[in-house]
């Protein structure tokens, strides 16, 4: 099931499906691993859009950074912010022209074949969000040339190259670009009839998306109407000397070249193998902090930085069992709870009856087992087995050095965490919605009677967050000095090029901080 796992398979029951080969292609996949698949990348088109307007939404309320050309020097702190915030909305339209690769092929599929109408509606939908949000970017900011200077920076840790603004716009203004739109708004009744033929619309969430389709291709058309021309000769030079690409984002080229060249390629193959998965655990203890990252994933895509993810690592009951309920210190605190329990594992078991019972029995959302991670994924604050957690390309580990009884409360409050939505805000101040980092950074929070671990939040696209990479950051700049938070574990590391993971150093996971965001071309 692993590949139907790494293909983003969450809206259906994995366990249901068939065993299948992983996909070259997302339409070498069987029809009901497609359409499953087609849902879940609408709706995360969806997501990123809602991602662009939120970014979309800053840049308007800050005019006076953003749109009107200022005759000083931006402040160091607001230049970093600003450039943030261009790595955020990059970084959308990155993952959206990702998705619209993945399902360019409709072209090749017979139109009364189910899978044309749906591949048409996820390229479709895709640029249509691109360039409905692009082009207001591009409106709101072009002609300040202090801003376009900053977007033109190369920072690979935030993923962008030089000249990524210029780039952007080439593309984003583009005639080639406008024409596709109108070609595909024009094709877009006769996939709608095909859509209803086939009762996509019966799902609200499908009906829902294709309204917002609609809406992002109106909203484009009419912004290309009013301003297409202008914003094209205000850009003629940057156009001319630049070459077409098929790809719009990122402008790396060998990023480019493998959105043009494989769409859906390696996805349900993850570089670390599941033997090396149960390798690692084996060496892990419950509390530890796991930072692992997925190339081609669309996963935090909104965050800087290498690692894009990170994991509390619980361990299953048992070794929850043998790690703390023997502990004189956790024993005394659980006693002093109002459930008076006794042990960590009494303590659960008696706050979190419902939670114990999904963590106990060993499966999670996929059907893998046992329990061992805590993390915030799309779906929400989830219960998973190595095969999700740990099913990567690169992962490295970490040990919190703070008591034993700091350990177990972190765990329960990661527990309260569990079940919680998915925070698409990547807002740190509310605790309703978490992401990925969120969940560690909270259940670690120092508190009374709680050392912790005192993470420190940086500012991005005018938010405060933790991205994973701030983590590594910090466990870089401490060094062996013996007031270190962490110490180091193990680190797999990805190769593309042989297509596996191997055990290095922690030497060389320190010097993942100096590779760019998008890791394409491991040597």
């Amino acid at each position: 099931m692993t590949c139907l796992r790494r293909l983003g398979l969450a809206a259906i029951a994995i366990s249901t499906l068939p065993a299948i080969a992983c996909a070259e292609s997302v339409y070498d996949l069987p029809k009901p691993a497609f359409f499953a698949q087609a849902r879940h990348d609408l709706l995360t088109l969806q997501r990123h859009a809602a991602g662009m307007e939120r970014v979309l939404a800053e840049v308007r309320a800050r005019p006076e950074v953003y749109t009107k050309p200022g005759t000083g020097t931006l402040p160091p702190d607001v230049r970093r912010d600003a450039l943030t915030t261009w790595a955020t909305i990059y970084a959308y339209f990155t993952s959206t022209e990702q998705l619209r690769q993945r399902y360019w092929d409709f072209v090749t599929r017979l139109p009364n074949d189910a899978r044309h109408p749906w591949g048409f509606a996820l390229t479709h939908a895709a640029l249509a969000s691109e360039l409905a949000r692009g082009l207001e970017f591009a409106a709101l900011t072009q002609g300040n040339p202090q801003i376009e200077a900053i977007f033109d920076e190369a920072d690979a840790e935030l993923g962008l190259p030089a000249r990524s603004y210029a780039e952007f716009k080439q593309l984003a203004i583009h005639a080639k670009t406008a024409a596709q739109l109108l070609s595909g708004a024009a094709w877009m009744p006769q996939a709608e009839a095909a859509l209803r033929k086939h009762e996509a619309f019966d799902d609200a969430r499908v009906a829902a998306a294709w309204a917002a389709i609609k809406r992002d291709s109106a909203r484009a058309l009419s912004r290309l109407g009013r301003q297409g021309v202008a914003l094209f000769a205000s850009n003629a030079l940057d156009i001319l000397r630049e070459s077409i690409s098929a790809a719009v984002f990122p402008a790396q080229s060998a990023f480019a070249e493998w959105l043009g060249d494989v769409r859906v390629r390696r996805l349900g193959q993850p570089l670390i193998t599941q033997a090396q998965a149960e390798a690692v655990a084996a060496r892990l203890e419950p509390g530890d902090v796991v930072v692992t990252r997925q190339n081609w994933f669309l996963s935090n895509i909104a965050l800087p930085g290498f690692w894009p993810h990170a994991e509390l690592y619980v361990g299953t009951p048992a070794e929850l069992s043998a790690a703390f309920d023997a502990d004189p210190a956790v024993i005394a605190w659980t006693r002093a709870e109002t459930e008076s329990a006794g042990s960590l594992s009494a303590l659960l078991f008696r706050r979190f009856p419902d939670k114990w019972k999904k963590y106990a029995d060993g499966r999670d959302f996929q059907g893998h087992g046992p329990i061992r991670v805590i993390e915030a994924i799309s779906e929400g604050v989830s219960f998973t087995a190595l095969e999700h957690a740990f099913g990567v390309d690169y992962l490295a580990a970490l040990r919190p050095r703070v008591p034993k009884l700091d350990k177990a409360k972190a765990i329960a409050r990661a527990f309260a965490f569990q079940g919680r939505p998915y925070d698409f805000d990547f807002d740190f101040l509310t605790d309703a919605a978490l992401v990925c980092t969120e969940v560690v950074y909270k259940a670690y929070e120092p508190a009374a009677g709680m050392q912790g671990l005192p993470f420190r939040l940086v500012t991005v696209a005018g938010r405060k967050t933790l991205p994973a990479t701030e983590i590594v950051k910090r466990f870089d700049a401490e060094g062996d000095r013996p007031d270190r938070i962490f110490d180091f574990i193990v680190f797999l590391d990805g190769r593309e090029k042989t297509r596996d993971a191997q055990a290095s150093d922690v030497a060389a996971f320190r010097a993942t901080l100096r590779r760019p965001k998008w890791d394409v071309s491991q040597k």
